[in-house]
């Protein structure tokens, strides 16, 4: 079940976390079933933890990289030349996962969004904003549902299917 913290702008905390809702039932691309905001770890950007769950929860998608570069080094695929090599699979479905986590597209991968800059991570400006105003920044915290009987980890579905022997 993916959890993802999200940054978000709001006049206080309902407002905040109906920004979350929103942005869950209006994504496109990534569809849950159900999204349960986890309200007792939602937090104003005045909180005392409030710097370091943001730090972690960005630290949080750098690792999910990592892991997916050591993957795909694993494969064969250590240099930016090697990938001219790539045949669409599962090493590509890795290559697009990191793409998103680094270029901000939202995703079942995603730990942190911001979604005041749709971005992973958050820019220097609003760093400094944020302590103006800090009541009107949040960290909501969602827990989300896919129902539909497969595999959430479509890397772990994909990486079996192509171990499986062809018939």
């Amino acid at each position: 079940m993916p959890t993802h913290l999200l940054l978000t702008s709001g006049a206080d905390r309902a407002a905040a976390q109906t920004r979350v809702r929103h942005f869950f039932a209006k994504n496109y691309l990534v569809k849950y079933d159900q999204v349960t905001i986890l309200a007792e770890r939602t937090i104003d950007g005045g909180a005392a933890d409030f710097g370091k769950r943001l730090q972690e929860g960005i630290a949080a998608n750098r690792r999910v990289v990592a892991e997916l570069l050591e993957e795909l080094g694993a494969g064969g695929f250590e240099k930016l030349p090697d990938l001219l090599a790539m045949r669409q699979g599962y090493e590509s479905k890795i290559l697009h996962l990191i793409s998103h986590l680094l270029d901000g597209f939202f995703g079942v991968d995603t730990v942190f969004y911001n979604l005041e800059e749709d971005s992973h991570g958050i820019s220097d400006r609003l760093v400094a904003t944020i302590p103006a105003n800090p009541g009107g920044y949040w960290l909501v915290e969602a827990e989300c549902v896919i129902n539909t009987g497969h595999d959430p980890d479509q890397l772990d579905l994909i990486r079996r299917l192509e171990a499986a022997p062809s018939r």
